[in-house]
């Protein structure tokens, strides 16, 4: 058995502030919704407004998007920039927040709860389904794309229990995470976006989890577009053949297996999707 005793990471310095913003806004029907998130896709790529110091994402309902972000940089030049491009065109806010905070109440402030969690104990947890899908920087969401997605939200979301989608900015000027300079197992280094959506079980299901994979499984084919997916949000009906090309590169996967064989050839570290699971399976067959 392979027990890990130490962790490594390389942190820098946190910031001496942050400024967390949040807007609740309507969406009176899927044709606003699409519109307006085609401007903020806009915004998400006008480098004349912002740069690698802006991140957001956008939770959409079936009547509101709930927006929120951070910008590490000082509140008067959000207000007096980022904030009136953001909005423009956009239905007037049902409510908004805007404060800067220490680094550390901005997590808690994003999260919702206080970051210290028992040492022991711990019982949180979902019965979910999750799918996840990438939009490339190269080709942003469509009008059309847009319009086939919030019409299933409005048509089928509130009939569905508990479920959320978030879409989530990673490209856009100067995005760190679309930087190659150094290599790495994350494959999608020119996506503007990446959409989770997560599906929850509810208990009154009786363990049937069908219509929430249904439902979630609707959210990624409305669009009709994208690539891959991202490897945090797992999709647990994906064979293992099917993770490794939703969520990898053919090359990156490559430089993976290779290293996977040195560093764990009995195959030790192990999930029905890991990387070498195949590889492993036809090196067994030749035995």
């Amino acid at each position: 058995i392979g027990i890990i005793t130490t962790f490594y990471f390389q942190t820098q310095l946190a910031p001496s502030s942050v400024v967390n913003w949040v807007y609740e806004i309507p969406m009176a029907s899927p044709d606003i919704a699409a519109n307006s998130f085609s401007h903020i896709q806009s915004f998400a790529l006008n480098a004349t407004v912002i740069d690698d110091r802006t991140g957001f994402g956008v939770t959409p309902s079936p009547s509101s998007f709930h927006i929120s972000g951070t910008y590490h940089g000082d509140e008067a030049t959000f207000r007096s920039k980022i904030a009136p491009e953001f909005l423009r065109t956009l239905p007037t806010p049902a409510s908004s927040k805007i404060q800067t905070l220490s680094w550390l109440d901005s997590l808690e402030d994003m999260w919702g709860r206080p970051l210290p969690q028992p040492l022991s104990g711990y019982n949180e947890h979902d019965n979910f389904y999750a799918k996840s899908i990438l939009i490339p920087e190269s080709a942003p969401l469509s009008p059309s794309a847009l319009i086939r997605y919030f019409t299933y939200i409005a048509t089928n979301g509130s009939t569905t229990p508990s479920w959320f989608s978030e879409l989530n900015l990673l490209g856009g000027p100067a995005s760190r995470i679309n930087n190659p300079a150094y290599p790495s197992a994350y494959s999608a280094r020119d996506s503007l976006w990446v959409l989770q959506h997560y599906g929850i079980v509810p208990s009154s299901a009786n363990g049937e989890t069908k219509p929430t994979i249904d439902f979630v499984n609707g959210l990624n084919d409305a669009l009709g577009m994208g690539y891959g997916g991202y490897p945090n949000y797992v999709d647990p009906e994906l064979s293992a053949s099917e993770a490794h090309a939703v969520y990898y590169s053919q090359g990156v996967y490559e430089r993976l297996v290779r290293i996977k064989k040195v560093v764990d050839p009995q195959g030790l570290f192990w999930n029905p999707q890991a990387v070498g699971v195949c590889e492993r399976r036809v090196d067994r067959k030749g035995e």
